[in-house]
């Protein structure tokens, strides 16, 4: 008798390690991660490099992989989702460097990078070494993915009068969740070699902007 199909294609979630993986490779162009909690200005930042004359055609953008997980029908609040996550950025990453390939060699800017997920991890009170063993990823190997780190913070840390959130921006997060995202975020990314933080000291969003885009103008990309 065939069994129907919700009953034959039924599997078991994985919350379980993965084996070691190997050729999990690097895109060989500048890769550049914007890292931050909730409302610190990743996509904002985007917009200003499109329009600037130092970056405007000069770089590729990648969305955060977490829009596309959440069409994966897999629960948001399983250790399962944050390695999707992890590995949809990968594959973004490796994917848009292929179709780029070696005639277009801009650099690709990521909103939010491969570790990022580590903070929502946190956030549902799981430990930081149970994710790296659950993504089969140690810290370094997700720092030798990108040349640059710029960590933009939530504009609930400085400024929340700036900060917005449902129904006026698409986060849910409060301004205390969101000043938590970002402090696991910083204290994942800190020890990457060429790490740069951004708070919110500045006198405008445009004076933060202008600290990143110098801070981008200063690699030898």
């Amino acid at each position: 008798m065939k069994l129907p199909w919700s009953r034959r294609y039924q599997v078991k979630p994985a919350e379980s390690p993965l084996p070691v993986l190997s050729g999990v490779t690097r895109p060989s162009r500048p890769m550049i991660c914007l890292t931050g909690g909730p409302g610190g200005g990743k996509s904002t930042l985007l917009d200003d490099l499109a329009r600037h004359p130092d970056w405007a055609g000069k770089f590729c953008a990648l969305p955060e992989a977490v829009q596309y997980a959440r069409h994966l029908q897999i629960s948001p609040h399983t250790q399962l989702f944050q390695r999707a996550v992890v590995y949809l950025q990968i594959g973004l990453e490796q994917g848009l460097d292929r179709a780029l390939g070696q005639d277009d060699l801009r650099p690709i800017i990521c909103h939010r990078g491969s570790l990022d997920p580590i903070a929502f991890w946190k956030q549902r009170g799981w430990e930081q070494n149970a994710f790296l063993s659950f993504t089969s990823l140690s810290l370094q190997a997700h720092y030798a993915r990108y040349d640059l780190v710029i960590h933009l913070v939530t504009a609930a840390d400085g400024v929340p009068s700036e900060y917005t959130r449902w129904p006026y921006a698409r986060r849910p997060e409060e301004a205390v969740e969101a000043i938590q995202l970002d402090r696991w975020l910083e204290e994942a990314w800190i020890g990457h070699p060429n790490y740069h933080r951004i708070d919110n000291s500045a006198q405008s969003w445009e004076d933060k902007s202008r600290l990143a885009i110098g801070i981008l103008n200063q690699q030898n990309f």
